[in-house]
């Protein structure tokens, strides 16, 4: 019988797909809320796909795998598949879904359960979404039941992807959080200009302040980090959005004293919020 060099058993394919379905199942146990997350920020037409009983068909297919895999020639030939131009496009779209996930999972954080103050203007609300808006994205039941995954699909199309963040997150995940926190909690418009206009002062372009954050925002963004250092960009454009926020939360209570309810909340937990050591992380 021929020996075998377990020095080189990292590179049996049937070895990782055994240590990928440990991993996997070992983190349904120990991380379920991570995991719900990332399922909750699916679109519904992909979770429709998924069979009920996913978990015991992941089973067998890595079962499967393992058989198959002890075919396949040890030679390292399919090590270029994650070296190449496509594997690393697909890891990167996977974290940043990840963060995205993550994202979401802190603003119903702070926002909370379902809520019917008095003073607010949105009225109903649950997780954070009104029920104009929840209504407004074919939700027709009651907001003190609002299913989670309603609130992670609006949160994600309405507030992520439609206001142009989305790309943002793979180019700058702690501003595109900062944009989306507040967009949650001020529409999209006033965050969307505040962001055109840092970019302007800090590194010298000449966007249009229309709120609008499409390509030429986020392509402008991009092509200062080289210049500035994309760290000392991320921590100065949050500062200016903050300072804009803090500023525009004084001008609302001018306009509508019953909110001044609001602003010590407004400010502790939207003001600052974002950690500027992400920064240095996202660099």
């Amino acid at each position: 019988m021929k020996s075998i060099d377990w020095r080189e058993a990292s590179r049996w394919w049937s070895l990782r797909v055994s240590a990928f379905g440990s991993i996997f199942f070992a983190a349904m146990a120990l991380i379920p809320d991570q995991l719900l997350a990332l399922w909750n920020v699916m679109p519904a037409e992909v979770r429709a796909h998924v069979p009920a009983r996913a978990g015991n068909l992941i089973g067998v297919a890595l079962f499967v795998l393992v058989i198959v895999a002890r075919l396949i020639p040890q030679d390292g030939s399919l090590r270029a598949l994650f070296a190449s131009k496509a594997g690393a496009v697909k890891a990167k779209a996977a974290g940043g879904m990840a963060a995205i996930a993550m994202m979401i999972a802190g603003v119903i954080a702070i926002e909370g359960g379902y809520v019917n103050h008095p003073a607010d203007p949105g009225g109903e609300t649950n997780m954070g979404i009104t029920k104009q808006v929840a209504i407004a994205n074919g939700y027709r039941g009651p907001m003190r039941t609002l299913p989670r995954e309603v609130a992670h699909s609006i949160y994600y199309g309405r507030y992520i992807v439609a206001p142009g963040y989305e790309p943002l997150v793979s180019i700058d995940a702690p501003v595109a959080e900062e944009l989306f926190d507040t967009t949650v909690n001020m529409g999209a418009a006033r965050p969307g200009r505040w962001f055109q206009l840092a970019i302007n002062m800090q590194c010298g372009t000449k966007l249009t302040i229309d709120g609008r954050v499409g390509p030429g925002t986020i392509a402008a963004y991009r092509a200062c980090q080289p210049k500035i250092g994309a760290a000392a960009l991320c921590r100065g454009t949050l500062d200016m959005l903050d300072t804009a926020q803090k500023a525009e939360y004084a001008r609302l209570i001018r306009v509508n004293p019953k909110l001044a309810v609001f602003h010590r909340g407004w400010v502790a937990h939207r003001v600052g919020n974002v950690d500027r050591a992400k920064c240095q992380v996202a660099a």
